[in-house]
């Protein structure tokens, strides 16, 4: 028998308030496993599981929810080509499925490396502004005079 939670249940157990949920069913990021006659949404242990795996895609990777959206729809579609390949008979169904499951993780890859390189960008450009802030602040005389121009501004 599947365990329901109630949006406060699941608020509580999450730390999302009911307005995330409510716009995470309205893009198709989060959509409740049940819905009752009222509207009432419930919510079920994978639907939990997969609000963790977007917290943790959005902190770790800070990615937008549209980003998010597509990462956790392709892990879904590969799930269901490697089923599909590991379940059928027919080779040619079986290449089919493994060839899509193939292109849909590198894809997502190639979206992930894009965000490292992102990142990377940004610590690179954080490094040289604490570099030149730091050298500014060793020839700084000690009575504070106003920074040089184009200190603290974009690199």
């Amino acid at each position: 028998m599947t365990t329901f939670y109630q949006i406060g249940e699941v608020c509580q157990r999450s730390g999302l308030t009911q307005r995330a949920l409510h716009y995470y069913d309205e893009i198709g990021l989060l959509v409740p496993s049940e819905r009752l006659t009222g509207g009432q949404r419930l919510y079920t242990v994978t639907d939990l599981e997969r609000i963790e795996r977007i917290k943790n895609l959005k902190r770790l990777l800070g990615l937008s929810l549209s980003e998010i959206k597509r990462m956790l729809d392709a892990d879904e579609a590969r799930a269901r080509y490697l089923t599909t390949a590991q379940t059928t008979s027919d080779p040619g169904r079986r290449h089919k499925a493994v060839e899509s499951a193939l292109r849909v993780t590198e894809d997502e890859l190639q979206s992930v490396r894009e965000k490292v390189q992102q990142l990377s960008q940004l610590q690179r450009q954080l490094e040289r502004q604490v570099r030149e802030i730091r050298r500014l602040g060793a020839a700084a005389p000690a009575g504070g005079s106003p920074a040089p121009e184009g200190i603290g501004g974009r690199s």
